[in-house]
């Protein structure tokens, strides 16, 4: 399973990514393992996709502004709420 990482380094991983970085050169940039590279762009993906505003989200992404926390409550449906 791919590990928790600190901002910085899940921010380097996306500005990599932006740049054309393979996953495997990220990986060796920011010391990482490769499936760590691809769960956090999964994950910004994801959360750009979803996103009113995809270029602010991935720009807040890369300047680590982004809100994750709140994120994951946006991604959650109705039928998932208890009732």
């Amino acid at each position: 399973m791919p590990a928790e990482i600190d901002d910085e380094k899940r921010s380097q991983i996306i500005y990599y990514s932006a740049l054309g970085y393979s996953q495997q050169e990220i990986s060796d940039e920011v010391g990482v393992a490769r499936n760590t590279v691809k769960k956090y762009q999964q994950k910004t993906r994801k959360a750009v996709e979803s996103a009113d505003t995809p270029r602010k989200t991935l720009a807040d992404i890369i300047e680590n502004q982004y809100d994750w926390e709140q994120s994951q409550s946006r991604n959650v449906s109705f039928g998932d709420h208890p009732m």
